[in-house]
């Protein structure tokens, strides 16, 4: 369920894996490069760079680095805190979570659970016609399928901000996995006052505001989007990387070709018919992730 995505094999730099943007565990005594950069591949330019309009795994590549939910994963999937530093129920319904206190956006100022609140409600509202407003309901949160079909207004959505660090979310269901289902891009928070200053352009370099690792630095369409650290991130001192790099390239063999020569650090994948050659002559670079697959049958 919270795989959506699947990436069928791909080519790291050994040690330049990451699977989230969270802050690298660094072992005593590692001596460190004195470049730390990292430049990635995307299959194709982001549509978007806000969290309600992304439609695949190159957005969401790109925005769990700017932004970061209630809940994020560790490198084996598993639900570990983010913006709420813990989180409880007793009927895996009715869910309350406790946010950080020194969770902030990018300009310094505080991230609080009404910002979650306006956030997934605005993932719903029917006017914003995101294609990702059916995970609010995949995720059984209350009332989200009748907001999206225009029978309730966005202020029915079952979330709640009981004060500036608790969020309660109400789910139609017990949902025992619910923390897990948090993690998706879907639901992270927006900056309503960026949003209202800018509207539409506030994804632009400079006005956008977020609260994740890094901060959106440059963007040239079709040829690279710079990320720099966050000062303001609340794990900001564990940041290790000083500049990451994401260059859209929607052909896998020159991908390949690229990160042969060099170029670029991590590919989204790379052609099928490489395969054997690359596993013989560098199979500590080639990285196959576990994934769940399925076939549709028409009867």
């Amino acid at each position: 369920m919270r795989k959506i995505f699947v990436i069928s094999c791909a080519l790291v730099v050994q040690g330049l894996l990451i699977s989230q943007a969270n802050a690298a565990v660094v072992p005593s005594g590692t001596i460190l490069d004195k470049k730390q950069e990292v430049v990635r591949h995307l299959k194709d330019e982001p549509a978007s760079l806000d969290p309600i309009n992304a439609v695949g795994l190159t957005e969401a590549q790109v925005q769990r680095d700017l932004f970061e939910g209630l809940v994020i994963e560790d490198e084996r999937g598993r639900p570990i805190p983010g913006v709420a530093q813990s989180w409880r129920t007793e009927d895996n319904r009715v869910w309350i979570f406790t946010l950080r206190d020194n969770a902030k956006w990018s300009n310094g100022e505080k991230v609080t659970a009404s910002d979650f609140v306006y956030s997934w409600q605005r993932l719903v509202d029917p006017k914003n016609l995101s294609p990702f407003a059916w995970y609010a309901a995949l995720a059984s949160i209350e009332n989200a399928q009748k907001i999206i079909d225009g029978k309730l207004k966005p202020t029915a959505l079952g979330v709640e901000a009981i004060d500036e660090k608790t969020l309660k979310v109400t789910l139609e269901r017990p949902v025992p996995y619910f923390p897990s289902l948090a993690t998706n891009f879907s639901l992270y928070p927006v900056p309503k006052h960026t949003i209202e200053k800018y509207g539409s352009e506030w994804i632009k370099v400079g006005n956008l505001v977020g609260n994740g690792a890094f901060i959106l630095k440059d963007r040239v369409v079709n040829e690279k989007i710079v990320l720099t650290p966050n000062p303001y991130y609340w794990d900001h001192h564990n940041t290790v990387l000083t500049k990451v790099t994401f260059v859209p390239i929607n052909h896998e063999s020159q991908a390949t070709k690229r990160y042969l020569a060099g170029d670029i650090d991590i590919t989204e994948s790379f052609p099928k018919h490489l395969y054997h050659k690359l596993m013989k002559d560098i199979p500590d670079q080639v990285y196959i992730p576990g994934a769940v697959r399925y076939l549709l049958l028409c009867i």
